[in-house]
C-alpha cells in the first residue's frame, strides 16, 4: 500500500488554478484536499513561496510571513516593506482564515499591487479576516468552492494508493464513511479496514479509525455541554432519529445548538423530520468516549422510546432488537426472529446470524433453528447449514415449517453441496409428508426449478404443470415462485420473448409483495438477463445485471448476488467488445466466490474467457484450474461457460482445431439458450461450414449468427459486420470485417479488401486489446507520418486549402496525399475518415 497518498482527479480544478492569472481563493471544508490540490497545481511553477498560517503565528503581527521577511523591521511603512520583501512570483497562503490582521492586510496589498500571483486556501464557514474576505468580495480574485470527492474520484485514488482494484461495495462504504473527505479517506485506509484477496481489495470491517483521525474529528467537534453530548450520544447509537423523538429523549435546545454548529443535520424525509450526525465518523468518536454502562443506558432508552411509537416502520424492529441485544440479555425470541427475518431480507447476513443465534439462546426453538440454517445457506456456509437443518428435520413441525425446512435444506444440498440426487429426494419426501395443498405445491415447484437448472427442461416443465394442476394456488409466495420458474424454463429453452412476458408479469407481483424477496427477484432477473442476451439486447442485460448486483445489500453481504450478476455484467461487457472491462468485472465477481460452490464454473469460466481473448493464456488456465478445483458441476448454466472458456483458451494457445472440437462436443450438453453462442464461436474461429445449418432460434442476434455462418461473399460479411456493430457487439463486428477482408482478397478485390481490413482494424481498437484468431494478422493501416498528419487534419474537418496553409505545402500535395490515404484505408471521404481515425 502506498504510504504517500496519490493525487487523482480534480482535472478541472487544476486547470482553473493554473489558468488564474492573478491568483485564486480555494474554499472548502477541512480535509477536502485544498492544500494538496494547490500543491499539485503549482508543482512545476517557478519561484513559489508558501505561507502556512497557524493559530500560534496569528499571535504576532506578520507572524505567518516570518520566514519570508528580513529579521529587522523598517522604521517606515511596514506594509510596503513587507510587500517589497516578498519577491516570489507565486505566493501560496494556506489556511488564510488563520492569518493575523497584518498578514491578511499584506496579502490584500500584494494582490492589489499585482506583482505577485496569490493562491489562498481557507475553510468553508470559518470566519476569516476582513482583508481576506475582500479578495473575492471586491472581485480581486475569483473564489473556487472545492467540493468533497465524488465516489468515482475516491475509487480512482484508492486504486492508485493500493496498487490494485477495489471492490465496488468497499469503495461505496469508504466513500459513505468519509463523505469524500480526502484526509478521512486516507486515514480509513491506513486503519486496515481493507484486505487484498485474489487481486481485489475488499472491506473486512468493522469500521475502524486511527488515533490521529479520532483526534482530528474530536477537534472538529470541539467542546460540548452535557446536553449537547447527550444529543450526540443518542444519534451516535441510534441515527437517524425523528426530530420529535430526539427532543423527547434530550434537550431540544441542545439539538438546535448542534444544528447551528453544523454537527447535526435535520432534514425532511417524506413527512418526517429526521436528525442525523453531520458526518458518519462523528459517531465513531462519540461512541469511543462512551463507557459501557452509559452506552447500555442509552440503548435501553432508545429501544423503549421507539417501541412506544408502535414500531411503525419496517426498520424499527431491527433497530429495537439490536439495541435490546447490545444493552444486555434479551428474553424476546419473537422480536429477535422478526428482526432476523428483516435483516435477511435486506441481506445483512452477519446481523441476521447474530439475531438468529440470540433467538435460539432466548428459547426460540425450531423457528430459530430454521432461521439460522437459512442465514447460513445465504452466507455460503453450507456444511454448517446442513448440520442445522438435519438436526431440525427430525423434530415435530407443522406443514408450513416442514415445507420451509425441506425447501431450504434442498436448496442448500443442491446449490451449496452439489448433492443433486439428495436434494430431489428430499423435496419428494417433503411433498409426501405434508397434507396442506400450498405446502405440497411449494415442495413440487421447488423440484421443478432444480430440474430446470440441471438441464432437464421437459421434465421441469411437466413438474411445474403438474404443480399447477394440483389445485388452486392460494399462497402468494408460491404464485411468484412458479412464475419465476416458468420464466427460467422458457429462457433456457430459447423462448426469450415469452420468458420476458412472464418476467414482467411476475415482477409486477413481486413489486406488490410485503417483503423484498431477494431470492425470487434474483432468479427472475437471471431469466431476464438470459432472454435479453439471447435477443442481443445488451442494454437490457446490463440493466438487469446492475439491478441484481444491488440485491446484495448496502455493503455486499450476499456474495451470490455479487458473483452471479457481476459475472453477467462481465459477459455483457465481453459481448460489447469491452474485454478489459469484462476482465475487471469478472475479477470483482470471482473475489467473492466461496471456497467451494456451484457458481465457480459460471464465474471463473467468464473470467478465463476474458483472459483468453486478451491473449493472457496462463491467467486463463489458472482460472480454469481454480474452477475445476472449487466448482460443483450441477448443470449446464455452470458447466457450459467453463467448457466454452476452455475452448477459447485452446484457441489462444494456437490450437484452433482443438477449440472447435471442444465447442462442437459441448453443444450436446448445452441448453437451447446457450447453443447458438457455441455454434457461432465455431464461425468466429473460421469454420462456418461445420455449423451453418444448425444455428436456429428466435430473435435478431441468432438470425445474425446464422447469416454470419451462411455468408458466402465478402460483401455479405461486410453487411454482417455492420449489423453486429449496430447491435453493439463490436468484437464480433471486427472479426466479421477481418473475415470479409480475407474473402475479398481471395477474389482479387483489392480495394474492398483494404476497406474491410481498415474497418476491422478500427473496430478492433475499440476492443481493449482483444486478440482473437480472426484478428491476429490485422495490422494498423500503413500510413506514413505525413499521410497520417494530413489524414487527421482532414478527419477534423479542415479543407485542403486550410491543411496546405497549416503545413506549408501545396493544395495539390494535400489532394494527392489524401488520395493515397483513401487507397490505403479503403474509405472514400472525410466523414468515413473521421469515423476511422477519430472513433
Amino acid at each position: 500500500m502506498a504510504r504517500s497518498w496519490p493525487f487523482a482527479g480534480r482535472a478541472a480544478q487544476l486547470s482553473e488554478i493554473r489558468s488564474a492569472a492573478r491568483g485564486l481563493v480555494v474554499v472548502g471544508p477541512p480535509g477536502v484536499g485544498k492544500s494538496r490540490l494547490v500543491a499539485q497545481a503549482v508543482r512545476e511553477a517557478e519561484g513559489v513561496a508558501w505561507v502556512r498560517a497557524t493559530a500560534a503565528a496569528a499571535e504576532l503581527p506578520l507572524g505567518a510571513f516570518a520566514a519570508l521577511l528580513p529579521s529587522t523591521p523598517p522604521s517606515g511603512n511596514p506594509l510596503g516593506w513587507a510587500a517589497d520583501a516578498v519577491r516570489a512570483p507565486v505566493l501560496v497562503v494556506d489556511d488564510a482564515h488563520l492569518l493575523d490582521g497584518a498578514s491578511a492586510a499584506l496579502v490584500h496589498h500584494l494582490v492589489t499591487r499585482g506583482r505577485t500571483r496569490v493562491i489562498a486556501t481557507l475553510r468553508t464557514e470559518t470566519p476569516a479576516p476582513d482583508a481576506v474576505r475582500a479578495l473575492w468580495k471586491e472581485d480581486l480574485l475569483p473564489r473556487m468552492e472545492l467540493a468533497p470527492l465524488t465516489a468515482q474520484e475516491s475509487a480512482a485514488i484508492l486504486e492508485r494508493a493500493l496498487g490494485g482494484s477495489v471492490e465496488q461495495s468497499a469503495v461505496t462504504r469508504l466513500w459513505q464513511a468519509s463523505r469524500g473527505n480526502v484526509l478521512y479517506l486516507r486515514e480509513l485506509v491506513l486503519s486496515g479496514v481493507l484486505t487484498e484477496s485474489g487481486g481485489m481489495w475488499r472491506w473486512r470491517g468493522p469500521l475502524a479509525i486511527t488515533p490521529s483521525l479520532r483526534d482530528t474529528i474530536a477537534g472538529r467537534i470541539g467542546g460540548l455541554t452535557s446536553d449537547e453530548r447527550e444529543v450526540l450520544e443518542y444519534l451516535a447509537y441510534g441515527e437517524p432519529l425523528g426530530a420529535d423523538l430526539l427532543s423527547e429523549l434530550a434537550a431540544s435546545a441542545a439539538v438546535e445548538q448542534l444544528e447551528e454548529r453544523q454537527l447535526v443535520t435535520v432534514d425532511l424525509e417524506g413527512r418526517r423530520l429526521q436528525a442525523r450526525l453531520a458526518h458518519p465518523l462523528y459517531g465513531e468518536v462519540i461512541r469511543h468516549g462512551c463507557g459501557t454502562l452509559r452506552a447500555r443506558k442509552l440503548l435501553r432508552r432508545l429501544a423503549d422510546a421507539v417501541t412506544a411509537t408502535g414500531l411503525r416502520r419496517r426498520e424499527d424492529v431491527v433497530r429495537v432488537a439490536v439495541w435490546r441485544l447490545d444493552s444486555g440479555p434479551v428474553a424476546e425470541p419473537g422480536l429477535l426472529l422478526a428482526a432476523c427475518d428483516r435483516a435477511r431480507m435486506v441481506r445483512d447476513l452477519e446481523l441476521a446470524e447474530r439475531l438468529a443465534r440470540a433467538a435460539a439462546d432466548a428459547g426460540g426453538g425450531l423457528p430459530a433453528a430454521m432461521a439460522l440454517g437459512t442465514v447460513l445457506f445465504y452466507a455460503d456456509r453450507y456444511r454448517e447449514s446442513e448440520e442445522v437443518f438435519a438436526a431440525a428435520w427430525d423434530l415435530e413441525m407443522d406443514d408450513y415449517s416442514r415445507t420451509t425446512c425441506g425447501v431450504y435444506r434442498a436448496f442448500n444440498l443442491f446449490w451449496g453441496l452439489g448433492e443433486v440426487g439428495r436434494a430431489l429426494e428430499l423435496l419428494e419426501e417433503t411433498e409426501h409428508s405434508v397434507s396442506e395443498l400450498d405446502a405440497r405445491q411449494g415442495a413440487r415447484g421447488t423440484r421443478a426449478s432444480i430440474e430446470a437448472f440441471v438441464g432437464d427442461l421437459d421434465k421441469a416443465a411437466a413438474t411445474l404443470r403438474s404443480t399447477m394442476t394440483m389445485g388452486p394456488c392460494i399462497e402468494p409466495r408460491n404464485v411468484r415462485a412458479f412464475g419465476t420458474t416458468e420464466a427460467t424454463i422458457l429462457a433456457a429453452k430459447g423462448r426469450a420473448a415469452q420468458s420476458l412476458e412472464v418476467v414482467a408479469r411476475t415482477g409486477a407481483a413481486l413489486d406488490r409483495a410485503a417483503h423484498a424477496l431477494p431470492s425470487l427477484r434474483a432468479a427472475l432477473l437471471d431469466a431476464a438477463i438470459q432472454a435479453a442476451l439471447y435477443l442481443g439486447d445488451l442494454d437490457a442485460a446490463e440493466h438487469h445485471a446492475d439491478q441484481g448486483r444491488r440485491l446484495d445489500g448496502e455493503f455486499g453481504a450476499w456474495a451470490r448476488a455479487v458473483v452471479e450478476f457481476g459475472t453477467y455484467r462481465a459477459r455483457a461487457l465481453r459481448l460489447r467488445g469491452r474485454v478489459a472491462d469484462a476482465l475487471s468485472a469478472g475479477r470483482e465477481a470471482a473475489a467473492r466466490l466461496p471456497s467451494r460452490g456451484a457458481w465457480a464454473g459460471f464465474c471463473l469460466g467468464e473470467l478465463a474467457q476474458a483472459h483468453a481473448l486478451l491473449g493472457q493464456v496462463d491467467a486463463a488456465e489458472e482460472a480454469l484450474a481454480r474452477a475445476e478445483a472449487t466448482g460443483l458441476p450441477i448443470g449446464p448454466p455452470v458447466v457450459v461457460p467453463l467448457r466454452q472458456a476452455m475452448a477459447w483458451t485452446l484457441a489462444a494457445r494456437g490450437d484452433v482445431a482443438g477449440a472447435i472440437a471442444t465447442l462442437l462436443a459441448l453443444v450436446d450438453q448445452a441448453l437451447p439458450v446457450q447453443t447458438p453462442f457455441l455454434l457461432h464461436d465455431v464461425v468466429r474461429l473460421g469454420r462456418p461450414s461445420l455449423v451453418a445449418s444448425r444455428i436456429t432460434g428466435e430473435g435478431p442476434l441468432v438470425a445474425l449468427f446464422a447469416r454470419h455462418a451462411a455468408a458466402g461473399t465478402g460483401t455479405e460479411l461486410d453487411a454482417v459486420s455492420l449489423e453486429f456493430e449496430r447491435l453493439g457487439l463490436i468484437l464480433h463486428a471486427a472479426e466479421a470485417a477481418a473475415q470479409a477482408a480475407r474473402r475479398h482478397r481471395d477474389r482479387g478485390m483489392t480495394r474492398a479488401a483494404q476497406a474491410a481490413r481498415t474497418r476491422a482494424w478500427a473496430l478492433s481498437r475499440r476492443c481493449q486489446g482483444a486478440r482473437t484468431p480472426a484478428l491476429l494478422d490485422l495490422d494498423v493501416p500503413g500510413l506514413t507520418p505525413r499521410q497520417r498528419e494530413i489524414a487527421l487534419l482532414a478527419a477534423q474537418g479542415l479543407t485542403n486549402r486550410e491543411i496546405a496553409e497549416r503545413l506549408v505545402v501545396s493544395i495539390r500535395t494535400v489532394a494527392n496525399t489524401l488520395y493515397a490515404v483513401y487507397e490505403k484505408t479503403g474509405v472514400s471521404d472525410r466523414t468515413a475518415l473521421a469515423d476511422l481515425l477519430l472513433g
